[in-house]
């Protein structure tokens, strides 16, 4: 006998390092085949489904209510059916849980396994003192036995979650400045709940999409490939937004990868773009509509949500003015809102990390971006066609040699603009 498949707790979102057994679908050791939905998990954001990848027998390594750590293995599936002493042995006890529809109630076996059992008999310990549990393991015992032990080892678990001895293998640490650290604490006398501050900014639309839309393939009139673009272009100069705060400093990210929030049918997942920074606008759209479509095929890995440096969140379909909240290990967010068609204006907003950075930092990366996006305007060509020569009054619509005009400095010291034939006959 043998195991021909191992089952993770999956990765289902950048936030979540443990997830909560909502239902084990299978008894230990029943017959399971590939594509059959084995348990379900709940996330923070959502309820996750956990297939089998295999048929065969399976055996699980948790209850109902367990919560268990992404990437630790929760269930395994064997070519052959374990014997049951080896897995539980079903006992008559049962418990009673309240019937939403009134007073009358349900019962379920509790179940144990053959080492839970022993354990039990040997420290005198009843059944009933588990009747809250669908099934009994021998860690469950011993989590019973000796609470203090378990609640120190969860102490440890949460130390080692906040990553407060243990950084990312790609960023750098710098040093908090006195007066930063000043401003912490000046800051967190009044805003326990986090030094987060959000600014917003009017984009001016008019003409971008249909400059734009002339390189996008899948998401026409959509700003998010150009603005991923910009973003990650701009990150490299702001490297204070592309961070993260810990108790040991700014973790400063040594490359940029932008994470793109995506919500359709599956619960919120943002999923990550490599190198960022080095992609075209072409290319930021295609890996965007390639993790789309995993994500509707549920094929996303703990890659594809794992080690993104800034978050950018989209709610261009519907939300005229939001409020986006910092991703875990970043240190900024941007969010898209909805184009006015009437005004050509959307709003772009920017929540920052004050214990990494400042307002002033952050108001000049959105008024920089602000420029960058203004800049695809079709707009400014047509501005173009008012300009004269400053000589022969020639509008530039009417070069016939199609050169276009040189701005000069006068003996005034006055700049101005002079076709080709006046700077060559005068």
């Amino acid at each position: 006998m043998k195991v021909i498949h191992g089952i993770l707790v999956p990765q289902e979102s950048v936030n979540d390092e443990y997830l909560t057994v909502v239902g084990l679908n299978f008894a230990n050791g029943a017959a399971v085949k590939k594509g059959d939905i084995v348990m379900e998990l709940e996330t923070s954001k959502a309820i996750a489904t956990v297939e089998a990848n295999a048929d065969g027998f399976i055996t699980y390594n948790c209850a109902d209510g367990d919560e268990v750590e992404v990437n630790s293995m929760i269930a395994q599936i064997w070519d052959e059916q374990p014997a049951i002493t080896d897995i539980k042995v079903i006992q008559s006890t049962q418990r009673k849980a309240d019937n939403q529809s009134g007073n009358t109630t349900q019962t379920f076996n509790t179940e144990f396994s053959a080492k839970a059992l022993k354990l039990m008999e040997q420290n005198n310990l009843s059944k009933e003192l588990f009747t809250r549990y669908d099934f009994v393991n021998e860690q469950v015992v011993l989590n019973h036995l000796n609470p203090q032990k378990q609640t120190a080892k969860a102490e440890s678990l949460k130390v080692k979650k906040e990553g407060t001895n243990k950084l990312p293998d790609n960023v750098t640490v710098s040093k908090l400045s006195a007066s930063k650290k000043r401003e912490i604490e000046y800051l967190s006398s009044v805003q326990s709940s986090g030094l987060v501050s959000t600014i917003y900014i009017d984009v001016n639309t008019g003409g971008i999409l249909n400059t734009i839309n002339e390189q996008l393939t899948y998401f026409k009139d959509s700003l998010l490939p150009l603005v991923v673009y910009e973003c990650s272009r701009l990150l490299l100069k702001y490297p204070a937004l592309n961070s993260f705060y810990t108790e040991q400093g700014v973790a400063t990210y040594k490359d940029v990868q932008v994470g793109v929030a995506v919500d359709i049918d599956d619960g919120l997942k943002v999923v990550k773009l490599p190198g960022t920074s080095t992609l075209g606008i072409q290319e930021i759209e295609h890996r965007i509509f390639d993790l789309s479509n995993k994500y509707l095929d549920r094929k996303l890995t703990s890659a594809d949500l794992t080690d993104i440096t800034f978050t950018i969140t989209d709610l261009s379909a519907d939300v005229f003015m939001f409020t986006p909240l910092i991703n875990k290990a970043n240190s900024a967010i941007l969010g898209i809102s909805k184009i006015d068609a009437i005004l050509n204006r959307t709003i772009v907003s920017l929540s920052f990390d004050h214990r990494v950075t400042e307002g002033k930092i952050a108001g000049n990366f959105l008024s920089e971006l602000k420029a960058r996006l203004e800049s695809y305007s079709l707009s400014k060509k047509t501005a173009t066609q008012n300009l004269t020569c400053y000589k022969c009054l020639k509008n530039i619509s009417e070069d016939m040699n199609d050169v276009g005009f040189i701005k000069v400095v006068t003996g005034r010291g006055e700049e101005k603009l002079i076709c080709d034939l006046c700077l060559f006959n005068f």
